[in-house]
């Protein structure tokens, strides 16, 4: 972000995976209080969601800034157990067996 800032180049960063959304709201933050003073555009990513202890939320078209302190991110109790590898139900299901047992290229 310093970098950016420096070269005036807008820092957008990416976040389009699960619980990435709510680390880069709270660098989108730090940005606008501590650097550049800008609002920045984020991307949103709306996928497991469910799975988020704190998902972020979005009112106006903006994200909310978290008051709690820390990230605020972390998994439920639920999708620990079912997505923990490899003792997780969801390696047993027929999804996680297909992924289990992919080719790796070496058996080509």
């Amino acid at each position: 972000m310093l970098m950016a800032s420096k070269f005036d180049v807008p820092c957008v960063p990416h976040n389009g995976a699960m619980g990435l959304t709510e680390l880069t709201s709270h660098l989108s933050l730090i940005d606008y209080v501590a650097i550049t003073g800008r609002k920045s555009m984020l991307e949103y990513a709306d996928s497991f969601r469910e799975n988020l202890r704190h998902p972020s939320r979005i009112i106006d078209a903006h994200y909310e800034t978290p008051l709690a302190p820390g990230y605020s991110i972390g998994y439920t109790d639920e999708a620990l157990e079912r997505y923990i590898y490899p003792t997780g139900s969801f390696w047993k299901s027929e999804a996680g067996l297909n992924i289990i047992n992919q080719p790796t290229g070496g058996e080509l």
